[in-house]
């Protein structure tokens, strides 16, 4: 396994070294190939099984993405290749139970004439090495909400719905025979369900007239009440509250929200009043994170995640606590990831990374104090001198402080620097200062890159979401530019030697930078990027929402009445004056290729200069390991030629 696999053990009170070279340089590090930034993560979500004795994980296999199984007790760890069906995709990957395994697959499906993709539901058994579908083929379009596995692995609650216009259902699907039956049918109304750690339906979640709305029962058969109905005083079809999780503590439990501080925080919650109390933990710079809830393997929960700079765990359980102290002074400077762990909290899976290492999974023993090496996603980098990620602020014209991330090349002198800015997708997400490809790539080639987290970006609050509300085009990217003009103003760019990359939106910010700022940018690269904003909206509405903060986008969309087209390259092609590189996949869903084909065949029509690329196969992201690496080598190119770093 081109030796990636490795069983090294070191005392946990030991600096462990890190893969990345990290000593000062004076002089440009050798430029490093594509195909080492190319490269597909060879591990990803590695999951330890309640018992410690393997782990399953995400992978690349010849190039290919696949799901790998360990076995821990193995000093080369065993691997071996868990076949799934052929034209799937791996979504996801849990343990039910030491010796089953949960595979969710996005799998072709034709549908009245129609080629689509249907979310799936599989197991493979670690007893008969067999593969099979679960529940059969319930779930319509989305048949792998899971939102229950029994610790043992003997069933699992499945919510199910026929489209995704319908309440679903609540189905148990026994894992020995893989057949479904039902234990709740729909409720008008209710979107979502929630289980206890015990596996009672405990909890409902919906929508009525814009207000997020709770059902709750107390007992395994009682009938759902209304308890509680939530609103925001500025908006009145914004929610406060984004998770409920209730507890094994009979009527007590936890609730994500926002009301208190703008920013999403964990507190406690009376699911029988439907009041929430203290908080137990919110931060008074951030939100924490979307789906950053820890829960043991019985369901109980152990840790929150949030990011400011970088990102944190805090434990609830003071022991859990103080093994992170243990691996954070073991591993400084690093980002100190517990990712997985079983059921006696013996054996966890832990990720050591930072923006300038990608970094190693490792597994430690709580009992004896060590940590074997696991896996190194990245391998082709070991040695490599990547450059440093750091955080920085500065002020958009209007005022507001935007977040950022900079890296600047190492061994060069660091005025007048060529700039790359990369804004990132979503554009309801945030980049986190963690090892990107894209940047240190770039960095090898001796630019400068900016990751701005522009007003719309999740995890500062509510108010810097709303900050983007009919924004699109417009303060969203001033703060793209006003970035640039910050960097000048220090000197340490040079204003003549600039360009904008990046995908799905971040695609789009570039394509339209191309149009509107052709004084502040030489060229643009855009991958699965959008042109032609109407046409995206009716492909797809929820784009122009961040769903953490508005649920109910199925109902609305929050434009301020802007005109997207005015926002949009396609019908400004004769306003562009310079270069773009115009990359998609094929089969992206996502983000339909014709938004980057009409660009191009419009450029190509007006005299316009660019270059194009269509990946067969592709979707919204690489899977393959030779298109990323082609990717990578166009930008190289394109860059030379337009905005050569010298």
């Amino acid at each position: 396994m081109r030796g990636l696999f490795r069983r090294i053990v070191a005392g946990v009170a030991l600096a462990l070294g890190s893969a990345v070279a990290t000593a000062a340089v004076t002089s440009p590090p050798p430029k490093i190939p594509a195909e080492a930034f190319g490269e597909l993560s060879f591990i990803q979500n590695p999951k330890i099984s309640p018992d410690g004795h393997y782990v399953v994980a995400l992978s690349v296999m010849d190039k290919k993405k696949a799901l790998v199984l360990a076995d821990l007790s193995i000093p080369d760890y065993g691997l071996r290749t868990i076949g799934i069906p052929d034209n799937s995709e791996i979504l996801a990957c849990r343990w039910a139970g030491s010796r089953r395994i949960l595979i969710t697959l996005l799998v072709p499906q034709r549908l009245d004439g129609y080629d689509i993709h249907v979310i799936r539901l599989f197991m493979f058994d670690m007893d008969t090495k067999a593969v099979k579908a679960l529940g059969d083929r319930v779930g319509g379009f989305n048949g792998g909400d899971i939102i229950y596995v029994d610790p043992n692995g003997a069933y699992l609650l499945l919510a199910a719905a026929p489209t995704l216009f319908d309440a679903p259902a609540v189905l148990r699907v026994d894992l020995a025979t893989g057949q479904a039956q039902g234990v709740l049918g729909p409720h008008d109304g209710i979107w979502d369900w929630a289980a206890d750690p015990k596996g009672v339906v405990r909890a409902g979640f919906g929508f009525d007239k814009g207000q997020f709305v709770l059902y709750y029962r107390n007992t395994a058969d009682g009938p759902f009440r209304k308890i509680a109905r939530w609103l925001d005083e500025a908006h009145q079809t914004m929610t406060d509250v984004e998770t409920v999780l209730p507890s094994s503590d009979g009527d007590k439990g936890y609730v994500i929200a926002n009301k208190a501080t703008g920013r999403f925080g964990l507190y406690r919650y009376d699911l029988s009043t439907g009041a929430i109390g203290e908080p137990i933990y919110e931060n008074p710079d951030v939100d924490i994170m979307q789906n950053g809830l820890g829960l043991s393997d019985s369901g109980e929960l152990m840790s929150v995640d949030y990011i400011d700079t970088r990102r944190h765990t805090f434990w609830i359980d003071p022991a859990m606590k103080a093994v992170q102290a243990r691996l954070d002074k073991a591993m400084p400077d690093k980002v100190n990831d517990i990712v997985s762990i079983d059921a006696a909290e013996h054996f966890m899976v832990v990720s050591s990374s930072s923006g300038s290492d990608p970094g190693s999974f490792y597994i430690f023993d709580r009992a004896k104090g060590e940590l074997r090496e696991f896996a190194r996603p990245f391998s082709r980098l070991d040695g490599a001198i990547l450059a440093p990620v750091q955080p920085v602020r500065y002020a958009a014209r209007d005022g507001l402080s935007i977040p950022a991330y900079l890296t600047l090349p190492v061994g060069r002198d660091l005025k007048a620097l060529p700039l790359i800015v990369i804004p990132h997708g979503g554009p309801f997400l945030r980049d986190d200062g963690h090892y990107d490809p894209w940047v240190q790539f770039l960095a090898n080639r001796g630019y400068a890159v900016l990751q701005p987290n522009y007003r719309g970006s999740t995890g500062y609050g509510k108010a810097y979401v709303d900050a983007a509300t009919g924004e699109w085009g417009r303060k969203m990217q001033d703060d793209l530019d006003d970035g640039v003009h910050w960097l000048v103003a220090q000197g340490r760019v040079d204003p003549k030697r600039v360009c904008i990359m990046g995908g799905s939106y971040g695609g789009y910010a570039a394509m339209w930078a191309a149009v509107r700022n052709p004084d502040i940018y030489r060229c643009a690269i855009s991958l699965a990027g959008i042109s032609d904003m109407p046409a995206m909206m009716h492909h797809d509405a929820s784009v122009m929402t961040a769903t953490r903060y508005i649920r109910d986008w199925r109902d609305r969309i929050r434009t301020k009445g802007q005109d997207m087209a005015s926002v949009s390259a396609l019908p400004h092609v004769a306003e562009i004056r310079i270069p773009i590189l115009i990359a998609h996949g094929k089969d992206d869903d996502t983000v339909l290729d014709s938004q980057s084909i009409r660009l191009h065949e419009a450029m190509d029509k007006a005299g316009k200069p660019n270059e194009f690329v269509l990946y067969p196969g592709e979707g919204h992201a690489f899977s393959k390991e030779a298109d990323s690496v082609d990717f990578l080598k166009r930008v190289d190119a394109f860059l030379a030629k337009y905005n050569p770093a010298g």
